[in-house]
C-alpha cells in the first residue's frame, strides 16, 4: 500500500504539471477569485497586511495577473479605506512559500504537489476502509485523472487544500484500525474503530494520552478547514460531531477544550478585521450586510435550485458525470457506502452535506469557474464508492469501469488540447471544445438553461438511470466480490429473520 501510494503520488504531481499552463480566460492566465486570493499573498509578502490598497496603488498585480484592463475591484474599501479581500486568508497563507518563491507558477506547483498528495493519502485511506489495496488504487487514479480534479490540481481556489484536510482528518480517525489486508478485514471484522482505537495498553485499558494527543490533531485539523473558507463549517461539524460520538471521555474533554480555544480567535480576528463573522461582509454583492444577511442571502429560492440535485451530475455544461462518466458508477456505491457503518457512512455524510450546500446555498453552480467546484472538496471521496463497485460488481462492473474510465481521461486529454490551441478557456467556455464526439456525447444531456425542447424528456430519462444505478448498488450488497450472490450472507440474514 505504501509503494502504491507514492507511485501514485509521484505520477500524479507529474501529470498535474499538464494543468498549471490551462489559461482561466482569453484574456487572463487566472481569472475569478483567483487572482485576490495571491493578491492577499503579495501583501503579506511585501507590506506584512491583508490591505491591498497599495498592490492597487502600484499595480504590482500584474506579476501573476495578465489582463491588458488590470485587475478589477471584488470589494469595497472599509470605513478606514482598507481594501481587503472578500476571502477567508487562510489559503493567501498557505501560499506564501510557493509564491515568493516563483509568483503564479510557484503557487501553483506547490497546489500540484497539495493535489497529488491528497489522492495518494485518499488512496490509503480507501484502501485502509476496504481492506482491499489493488482496485481501491484503480479506482483513486481514475477519478484523480478526470477533468474536475485535474483543472483544480493547479487552480488558485481552496477546494483542493480543503480536501487535503479532509482526508487527513479521515485518516486520523481511521488511525489504528486494521491496515488493508489484515485478517481481521478479510473475516469481515470491524472496519472502523474509534477515535481512541489503537490506544490501549496492555491490560486492554485505553491510553488517554494518546487519545487525546488524536484529539488535539484533529482539532487543529478542523480549525485549518475553517480558516481555508467558512463554507466549510458544515463538513467541520460532521468531522467534529463523528469524532465526539466515537471518543472517550478524555478525547471529548480534549475535542471540545481545543475548539473552543481554536474558535476565540477566529471569531475575534474576523470581527476585527471584517467587521462580520464571514468576509463576505466586504464584497461588492454583499457590502455592508450582517452575517444573518449574507446567509439569508444564500438560502433564497430554494424551490428554483431543487434541479441541481441531479444537474450537478448531468447538466450538458457544469453535469460533473457530462466531463467524468466514470462518476456513474459512483452512485451504485454510495448506496453501499450507505449500508455500511464506520468510515462509509461518515464519508457519506460529508459527500452529502456538500453536496446540498452546491444545491441549496451556493448562489449558481454555473459559476466563472470548471465544473464541479462546488462539490471539489468531496470530489476525492468518491474513490471510495467507485472501489466499492470494483470489489462487489465483478467482471461487469469491472469492464464497465475501464470503459467509462477511458472515456473520462479522454475528456481531460481533449480538455488540455483544446485549451492549449486557444480553442477554449477552462472557465469560461471548456464545454464548447470543438471535438466531435464531446459534443456528440453532450447531446445526451440535459441543458438546464431552459426547461424548453428535449430538457423535460432527457431529465426524465437519466432520473431512470439515476434510479437504476442506485438498485443496482443495493443489490451488490448481496454480492460477494465475484459479482455472485454471497450465499452466506444471505444465510446469515435468513437465519436473523426467523429468529
Amino acid at each position: 500500500m505504501a509503494r502504491r501510494a507514492v507511485a501514485l503520488f509521484v505520477l500524479l504531481a507529474a501529470l498535474y504539471s499538464l494543468s498549471a499552463g490551462l489559461r482561466a480566460s482569453q484574456g487572463a492566465a487566472i481569472t475569478g477569485d483567483e487572482p485576490f486570493y495571491l493578491l492577499t499573498t503579495q501583501s503579506l509578502l511585501e507590506d506584512g497586511d491583508l490591505d491591498l490598497s497599495q498592490q492597487y496603488r502600484r499595480h504590482s498585480y500584474r506579476a501573476f495577473f495578465d489582463h491588458p484592463d488590470g485587475l478589477w475591484m471584488q470589494s469595497v474599501p472599509t470605513a478606514d479605506g482598507r481594501i481587503l479581500s472578500p476571502h477567508n486568508p487562510g489559503l493567501s497563507v498557505l501560499l506564501i512559500p510557493g509564491f515568493a518563491l516563483g509568483g503564479l507558477r510557484g503557487a501553483q506547483l506547490q497546489l500540484q504537489l497539495l493535489a497529488a498528495l491528497t489522492f495518494a493519502l485518499v488512496y490509503v485511506w480507501v484502501a485502509r476502509v476496504t481492506g482491499e489495496a489493488r482496485w481501491s488504487a484503480w479506482a483513486t487514479l481514475a477519478l484523480a485523472l478526470a477533468a474536475t480534479p485535474f483543472v483544480y490540481a493547479t487552480e488558485i481556489y481552496p477546494e483542493v487544500p480543503a480536501a487535503l484536510v479532509l482526508v487527513a482528518a479521515l485518516l486520523l480517525l481511521e488511525a489504528g484500525g486494521p491496515a488493508a489486508g489484515d485478517p481481521a478485514r478479510a473475516a469481515g471484522g470491524p472496519r472502523h474503530l474509534p477515535l481512541a482505537a489503537g490506544a490501549r495498553d496492555a491490560g486492554g485499558s485505553l491510553a488517554p494520552r494518546r487519545e487525546v494527543t488524536r484529539a488535539l490533531m484533529l482539532a487543529l485539523l478542523l480549525a485549518a478547514l475553517l480558516w481555508l473558507g467558512i463554507k466549510y463549517a458544515p463538513l467541520a461539524a460532521v468531522v467534529a460531531a463523528a469524532a465526539f460520538w466515537r471518543a472517550g471521555r478524555e478525547g471529548r474533554w480534549a475535542l471540545a477544550g481545543a475548539g473552543v480555544l481554536l474558535a476565540v480567535p477566529y471569531v475575534l480576528f474576523h470581527l476585527r478585521v471584517f467587521g462580520a463573522l464571514t468576509p463576505y461582509s466586504v464584497n461588492v454583492v454583499y457590502a455592508g450586510d450582517s452575517t444573518p444577511e449574507v446567509l439569508r442571502a444564500h438560502v433564497t429560492d430554494l424551490a428554483n435550485r431543487f434541479y441541481r440535485l441531479w444537474g450537478l451530475f448531468v447538466d450538458r455544461r457544469f453535469g460533473l458525470a457530462r466531463w467524468a462518466p466514470v462518476l456513474l458508477l459512483a452512485l451504485p456505491g454510495l448506496v453501499l457506502m450507505a449500508r455500511r457503518k464506520g468510515a462509509p457512512r461518515l464519508a457519506l455524510g460529508l459527500i452529502a452535506v456538500q453536496h446540498l450546500m452546491a444545491v441549496f446555498v451556493a448562489i449558481t453552480m454555473m459559476g466563472w469557474w470548471f465544473p464541479g467546484r462546488t462539490v471539489m472538496t468531496v470530489l476525492p471521496l468518491y474513490a471510495l464508492p467507485l472501489a466499492l463497485v470494483l470489489e462487489r460488481g465483478g467482471r461487469g462492473a469491472r469492464s464497465a469501469f475501464f470503459l467509462l474510465a477511458g472515456l473520462s481521461v479522454a475528456v481531460t486529454a481533449a480538455l488540455v488540447r483544446a485549451v492549449n490551441l486557444g480553442q477554449v478557456t477552462v472557465a469560461v467556455d471548456p464545454f464548447a471544445m470543438p471535438v466531435g464526439w464531446f459534443q456528440a456525447m453532450g447531446l445526451l444531456f440535459p441543458d438546464y438553461r431552459s426547461w424548453a425542447g428535449s430538457t423535460p424528456w432527457l431529465t426524465g430519462l437519466w432520473l431512470a438511470v439515476l434510479w437504476a444505478l442506485g438498485s443496482w448498488g443495493w443489490r451488490l450488497d448481496r454480492k460477494d466480490g465475484s459479482g455472485r450472490l454471497d450465499r452466506r450472507d444471505l444465510w446469515a440474514k435468513g437465519q436473523a429473520l426467523l429468529k
